[in-house]
Order: structure tokens, then C-alpha cells, then sequence
């Protein structure tokens, strides 16, 4: 078996010239030491330096036979800290170091300061830096590299921030900061002060020690930009504690919510709904002048509704921004209301049969209420109109109607109704005046002569018949036997004995005296 070391970038080690043996096929699997999979022939090659696992399995029973091997890295660069010295900067000094690293096969170094991975040094120790967390790259000019991260403590006139936390501003100046320290009720008190990097003061006050919670402090109402916050202790000596960066939360209307409803016909009851914000509050309906909730329609006239959503409005273009209280503005989205202008559904209506002319009520089955009707005749002319879609007319004969309905800009198809007179030409009044003064003295049906054998009764309020007669040769005078029947009520039944009104057709006849 020969192993061959791999170089710094990886991918040049082997492990060759291993044979094995066993009954029928052989089957090798070399492993990493993740345990996935990165060879099955005898030669592994071409591997990064590492650990690896070879199984062998044959085709008997027995167990495979394991075998491990170590690929080492060709002069390595190694970095080791056990020697290495960490010094904190002394009051008022910017004197920290790191020193004392031993490092083998490296030529060149890299120092970084993580706070802005801003590179600082390119020698081996690190000297006069303040309090603060680096990374040193060590290399060759064989492009191999090895990294090692230090922090260097802040000194003993200062205190241990153990946290902080930052909040972005919005354009008026919201932004946050917040830090905890580690006090004990035996530590000094301490002095801070926030200041830009123009050495401007924004806040100051102090750190002490509180049995209640960890001493914090919170500085609020920071406009975005750069802030370096440090610390006095009773010895005069000023510490370096952070530099942080508030950066700007952009106030912007999110749509990815929106829910568009058309407009229907024309009738402008479009919508827009489902507008969030990110960034800020959201804009206010009663905030005060200059802000709040800006809709425009196509024309750029303002829709006056302030609210974060549109309803009842036509369809068409529409832009929208906001301003919130902190007077912050968003950018202006655009949304596009379509129109529904499909066909209104066409009226429907039953077709009747009727067995002598009368008044018939026409009424639209599946009305709209927001529809208007329109009535027209067999040839379509328009004849009568409707809000409610019913109609009454007086047929005298088998007719034929069309019904339209129109909802905003929508017209519909045209419905159809067929009324069919099964005794067509008759006709009677409701009323008489039997007074003998020649007028209306009789209850007078014209055109039963085309129907012969019809059968003619009247009936009064009790249900006994006061009139019958076969043909209609006499007609009602108001008597019965001779005797002036009382002015009232009276009810008929007139039965022509064609199919389709074998029942007759019944009403109510008022006698006038």
C-alpha cells in the first residue's frame, strides 16, 4: 500500500497498491470521515488530506473487512496558540496587541478587523490596536491558508458589554440602541457618551450596577448614520466600547396581498384591498395635514377616500402612495381595476295558458336586483319598463313577449314568454247596473256564440247558485225568479268545454244598484 500525501488546496492525495482477496467478487467502498461514499475501485486518488475508510466484501457471508487510513497535508501551515499573548489597550492608549503565535509554513499574514473586515496589518503580531475581535490569515505562495480569530478584552477602567442590539431608523429618526453590561454591586460606576464620528455628542449618561436586572442602557430617536459609543471611568480613562451603524428602514407599500375585485357593468363597485406596509407605521386616516392614504384615478384626480383601500370605484388605472405620521413616504404603486361587461343573465319566465282573455302578470324568475327590465312585443318594440321585472297586461288573444334586462353597461340576451288563450274574442266587465235605465242593465258577454255549449254560472256570497244557463240565449239581469237580487258581491263560472278549461274560468261580478 502507498499513501501520497496531498498539498494545501486538496485533491492530490492517494492511496494505491492495495490488493485483497476473497471468494468470487470483490467489492470496495471507500468512505471520508463524513461516512459518504468517494470510491469504489482498489486506488482511491485524488482525495484532500484525511481520514478514510475501505470496506471489502466478497461473495460469502462473512463480514466485510474494514480498513482505515490517514492521508496527512504536505507542509501544512499550522497555527498553534498555546504561546500566544493577548494584551488589552492601557487607559487612554491604543497600545492592544497579539503576539507570541507560533505558525509553521506560512510566509505572508493578514490581519482583519471584523467589525468592518477592514484589513489592518500584515505582520505576524498585531500591535497597537483598541479592544476588539481580528482574524489572522497566515499563507505561502503555494495559495495554502490557515485563519485564527482573537479578541483582545477592553481594559479593567472599562465595563463588560455582554450584549447589545440594534434597530434600523425610518426617515424621521426611530432608530435604536441597546446594551447590557456585566456590573457587580461591587464595580465602579462608569460615564458614556454617543457620539458620530465628527466626535458630535448624541446621548450620555451612566452605567451602574442594579440588583434588579442587568444594567442596560437604551438610547432612542437615532437618525441613520454611523455612532461610536465609549466610556469614562472615575480614572479619566476613556474606552472605546463600539462603533455601530443605525441604517434606514425604507417605508414601502407591500402588494404582494392585493385582492382586485372588478367592476361589474359599469356600476363602479371595484375594489382594492389587502395593502400592507413594511418599514414604518402604517399611514393614518385622521394624521395630521400632508399625510395619510393618496389615491388617484386616471385623470390624476385624487379619489377622495384616505383610507389604505378603494371601494366603490369604477373600473380603470389607479396609483396609490402614503405618508405616516413620522412623515415618511412610500413609493407610488399603480393597480389596473378590469370591468366585467359579460352579457347579463337572460330573464327567464313561464310560459301560461289562459282560457279567456284577462289581465296576466308577467314576472321574471331569476331577477336581478340590480338590474332594470324592459318589455317588449312579438315584433320587439318596446312597450312598457320595470325596476322589479313584473309586468301586467291585458291579453285578449295568444301573445307573444320579449323581456331584456340591463345591468350598468351590461345588456342582456332577450327572454321569451308565450301566453296561449284557449277561448280567444271573449270578453265581459266585471260589473253591471240592472237599475232599468238601459245602460249595462245586464251582465253582457260578447263572443260566447263561438263557443257552443258553454255553461254560465253565478253564485252568491253563501255559494248558492243564482244563475245558470247553457249558451248564455239570457243573459244575467240581477233577478232570481223574478226578484231583484241585492247590489253586492256575486262569483261566476264560465265554462266553454274546451280542452285545457274543462274547470271553467271563475272571478268576482259586482252588481251595482
Amino acid at each position: 500500500m502507498i499513501v501520497t500525501p496531498s498539498d494545501c488546496k486538496g485533491g492530490t492525495g492517494a492511496i494505491t497498491g492495495i490488493q485483497g482477496t476473497g471468494t468470487g467478487t470483490l467489492v470496495y467502498t471507500w468512505y471520508d470521515s463524513s461516512n459518504a461514499v468517494v470510491g469504489s475501485a482498489p486506488d482511491l486518488t485524488d482525495v484532500p488530506a484525511g481520514t478514510y475508510k475501505l470496506t471489502l466484501k466478497d461473495d460469502s457471508k462473512c463480514p466485510a473487512a474494514v480498513l482505515n487510513v490517514t492521508i496527512v497535508e504536505l507542509n501544512p501551515i499550522v497555527i498553534d496558540n498555546t504561546t500566544t499573548v493577548i494584551s488589552s489597550p492601557a487607559c487612554n492608549v491604543i497600545n492592544g496587541s497579539i503576539t507570541n503565535i507560533t505558525i509553521k509554513n506560512a510566509t505572508s499574514y493578514l490581519w482583519i478587523d471584523t467589525t468592518d473586515n477592514s484589513t489592518i496589518a500584515n505582520t505576524k503580531d498585531l500591535l497597537n490596536v483598541n479592544a476588539g475581535t481580528y482574524k489572522l490569515i497566515a499563507s505561502n505562495n503555494g495559495g495554502c491558508f490557515r485563519q485564527s480569530t482573537y479578541t483582545i478584552p477592553l481594559g479593567p477602567s472599562a465595563p463588560v458589554m455582554t450584549a447589545y442590539s440594534i434597530t434600523n431608523s425610518d426617515c424621521k429618526g426611530t432608530g435604536m440602541f441597546q446594551a447590557t453590561f456585566d456590573m457587580k454591586s461591587n464595580s465602579p460606576g462608569y460615564q458614556y457618551s454617543l457620539t458620530t464620528p465628527t466626535g458630535k455628542e448624541v446621548n450620555s449618561g451612566g452605567i451602574f450596577y442594579s440588583p434588579v436586572d442587568s444594567t442596560r442602557i437604551k438610547i432612542t430617536d437615532l437618525l441613520p448614520g454611523n455612532y461610536i459609543i465609549r466610556t469614562a471611568g472615575s480614572d479619566g480613562c476613556v474606552t472605546k466600547l463600539l462603533s455601530f451603524t443605525i441604517g434606514i428602514n425604507d417605508f414601502k407599500v407591500d402588494t404582494r396581498e392585493v385582492v382586485i375585485h372588478t367592476d361589474i357593468c359599469g356600476r363602479a363597485v371595484g375594489t382594492i384591498t389587502g395593502l400592507k406596509f413594511t418599514g414604518g407605521p402604517p399611514p393614518s386616516v385622521f394624521a395630521p395635514p400632508g399625510t395619510g392614504n393618496f389615491w388617484f384615478d386616471n385623470n390624476g384626480n385624487r379619489v377622495p377616500q384616505g383610507l389604505t383601500y378603494l371601494a366603490g370605484v369604477a373600473a380603470g388605472k389607479y396609483t396609490y402612495y402614503g405618508i405616516n405620521a413620522n412623515g415618511c413616504k412610500t413609493q407610488t404603486v399603480t393597480f389596473i381595476i378590469p370591468d366585467s361587461v359579460s352579457a347579463a343573465s337572460a330573464p327567464v319566465l313561464d310560459d301560461m295558458k289562459i282560457c279567456l282573455p284577462a289581465n296576466v302578470a308577467l314576472s321574471v324568475k331569476n331577477q336581478d336586483k340590480d338590474a332594470y327590465y324592459y318589455l317588449y312585443d312579438d315584433e320587439k318594440n318596446l312597450i312598457d319598463s320595470a325596476k322589479t321585472g313584473y309586468f301586467t297586461r291585458k291579453i285578449n288573444e295568444t301573445s307573444t313577449y320579449y323581456i331584456g334586462a340591463v345591468n350598468g353597461i351590461c345588456i342582456s340576451p332577450l327572454g321569451k314568454v308565450v301566453i296561449m288563450v284557449v277561448n280567444p274574442g271573449v270578453s265581459f266587465p266585471n260589473a253591471f247596473t240592472p237599475n232599468n235605465d238601459g245602460i249595462n242593465d245586464t251582465w253582457n258577454i260578447i263572443g260566447l256564440d263561438q263557443y257552443p255549449g258553454t255553461e254560465v254560472s253565478v253564485f252568491d256570497r253563501t255559494g248558492s247558485r243564482v244563475y245558470h244557463a247553457i249558451n248564455y240565449a239570457q243573459p244575467f239581469n240581477g233577478k232570481l225568479n223574478g226578484v231583484n237580487l241585492p247590489a253586492g258581491t256575486y262569483y261566476y263560472i264560465i265554462d266553454t268545454k274546451k280542452p285545457g278549461c274543462q274547470n271553467g274560468i271563475t272571478g268576482n261580478l259586482t252588481l251595482i244598484r
